[in-house]
This record gives C-alpha cells, sequence and structure tokens, in this order.
C-alpha cells in the first residue's frame, strides 16, 4: 500500500478555484445560448422546402460540403440563420 501526499498552496488553490468557476459561466452561456437556438431549429424535410433544394442534395451539402446541422440521435436539424449564412458563404447554385 501506497500513500501520497499533496500540499498546495493557498494560491494554487485560488487559481484552480478561478479556472472551474470560468469554465462553469462559459458552460451555462453556450447552454443558454443552444436553448435559444432550438426554438430555431427546422426538420431536414422543411430545411429542403426553405432551401428550395431536394432532399439529396441538401444530404450531399451536409455530408461533403459542411452544411450545418445538428444531429439528435440520427435525426438531423438545421437552423435557419445557419442556413443562410451557409449559403451566403457557398452561393450554391
Amino acid at each position: 500500500m501506497s500513500v501520497l501526499l499533496y500540499s498546495h498552496s493557498k494560491q494554487d488553490l485560488e487559481k484552480v478555484v478561478e479556472i472551474i468557476l470560468s469554465k462553469v459561466q462559459n458552460f451555462q452561456l453556450s447552454k443558454s445560448s443552444n436553448e435559444s437556438q432550438k426554438e430555431d431549429l427546422i426538420s431536414q424535410q422543411e430545411a429542403c422546402k426553405f432551401l428550395q433544394k431536394s432532399l439529396p442534395t441538401i444530404i450531399t451539402w451536409r455530408k461533403e460540403k459542411g452544411l450545418p446541422h445538428y444531429d439528435f440521435n440520427g435525426r438531423f436539424f438545421y437552423s435557419k440563420k445557419e442556413l443562410l449564412e451557409y449559403g451566403k458563404k457557398h452561393n450554391h447554385k
């Protein structure tokens, strides 16, 4: 049996607490932005109608051309805002 003893200074512990608090704050910010973003999500079929493209085109863009999407257990959803930004950047025909 071996016993390990660690000795940390007060400054070390304060730094660790600061890092943890920073990560918690960042997590909460990203969580709240994700929740508001969920309201913007549309299904793959709705994305086809929104972009006026066929389902195979949407799938190809998602797989090969970086079309932003969200995968929830194999069901794909898209943000209208991100689709518009993607279209502006890539100008797909």
